[in-house]
């Protein structure tokens, strides 16, 4: 039981250090969701005159639609830190996705509150939640193969008159490698180094991996990730690295890139280029910011062109639909769901069942003909035929 007559902000701050201190090996991007979650939720309860003690669902429910409708004022470039009276809780309206999760969290942090008697209830309870298909085929979040490759033309069109917009090239090209090659997910990709990159020994040769620390769960995994090599290879080479990594490599694996003054500075020589580019893009947030802006400019190639569906997919898509996009074209291209299964590091394996879009048809083509008395689609039984079963 907490001490009465703590504020709001005091609650939210003593659920976030009892979560993170819990041992459970929650992730530093997860840290940094859940305390945006615990500002945004703070922001709305003051913005709206309400404490968190006298909510009610009509409060709940007014607050998921304010993240899917937020008004101007509540909305931010980002650039602000979360402690500035600058700072803006959204920098856009959330998708329905997202406002799930948000809702998972917020209701799990409003249990705990109930849990040590800060409140009575907990006003998410009873907000209804809309029921997901789980079972095979189910993920349908996801882009074609058409449409990332139109995302790729869609880099590669951009006028780059000079070094600075080529490594905005480069860069761009290899992020996306990185989410489509590999499945990983934006935490994943924003928390790597060179060293994470390994070359492993096989049977059949050797392959590359890249460790990603601290994943899902606490334990170290590896990912195979041989087929991002060679755009990696090409962004390398751009700024004078070897094509392959090495642990002594100091520049980002995705740089942030400036404008300004950085720009501005003459290029000495490699070694000054690469220490210009050691300052990571860090968060999710920055990784998804990077992939939007080239759905974006995807989305409107393809409006211009006619493909209005294709354009509305990449309008909507976010960084996890390259993963999902990862797993299903694995699928579709004959790999088991046990290898993709270990290349997405899912525990369950229904969980990777869920992308296998054609189970049913290749099932329907496999079987078709192969047992006596079948008959081709949408032809009659031969009269007399016995079909056993059939009486």
């Amino acid at each position: 039981m907490l001490p009465a007559g703590q504020t709001d902000a005091q609650l939210l701050r003593t659920w976030l250090d009892t979560k993170f201190a819990a041992g459970l090996g929650i992730r530093t991007s997860t840290r940094a969701q859940y305390a945006l979650e615990a500002h945004r939720l703070l922001w709305y309860a003051h913005a709206l005159g309400r404490p968190l003690a006298s909510w009610q669902v009509a409060d709940a429910n007014g607050y998921l639609r304010f993240l899917a409708d937020p008004p101007a004022h509540a909305v931010g470039d980002g650039r602000a830190r979360q402690d500035s009276p600058a700072w803006r809780p959204l920098r856009g309206p959330l998708s329905e996705a997202s406002r799930r999760q948000t809702a998972v969290i917020v209701g799990g942090m409003f249990d705990w509150l109930v849990q040590v008697q800060a409140l009575r209830v907990n006003p998410f309870q009873a907000v209804p939640r809309k029921r997901t298909a789980t079972g095979p085929g189910s993920q349908r979040r996801l882009l074609e193969a058409a449409q990332v490759a139109a995302v790729f033309d869609a880099i590669e069109a951009r006028p780059a008159p000079t070094l600075w917009a080529q490594l905005h090239k480069a860069r761009d090209r290899a992020l996306l490698a990185l989410l489509f090659q590999t499945g990983l997910r934006a935490s994943e990709v924003a928390a790597l180094t060179w060293p994470d990159f390994e070359r492993q020994r096989g049977k059949a040769g050797g392959f590359w991996t890249v460790r990603i620390r601290h994943a899902k769960g606490g334990d170290d995994q590896l990912v195979p990730c041989d087929n991002v090599m060679g755009e990696l290879a090409r962004f390398r080479l751009l700024v004078g690295l070897s094509p392959e990594p090495k642990p002594t490599d100091t520049m980002a694996v995705i740089p942030a890139i400036a404008g300004g003054r950085q720009r501005a500075a003459p290029l000495t020589d490699p070694l000054a280029l690469q220490r210009k580019l050691a300052r990571p893009v860090r968060t999710r947030q920055g990784i998804y910011t990077i992939v939007r802006e080239a759905f974006g400019e995807a989305a409107a190639k393809l409006e211009a062109a006619g493909c209005a569906d294709d354009a509305a997919s990449l309008r909507a898509a976010s960084t996890h639909w390259l993963r999902h996009a990862h797993a299903t074209h694995l699928l579709r291209a004959g790999v088991s769901v046990t290898d993709v299964q270990r290349s997405l590091r899912h525990r369950d394996i229904n969980t990777t069942r869920r992308y296998t879009h054609e189970a049913l048809e290749d099932v329907a083509r496999a079987v078709a003909g192969k047992l006596p008395g079948a008959a081709p689609s949408g032809a009659a039984a031969p009269v007399g035929s016995n079909v056993p079963g059939e009486n």
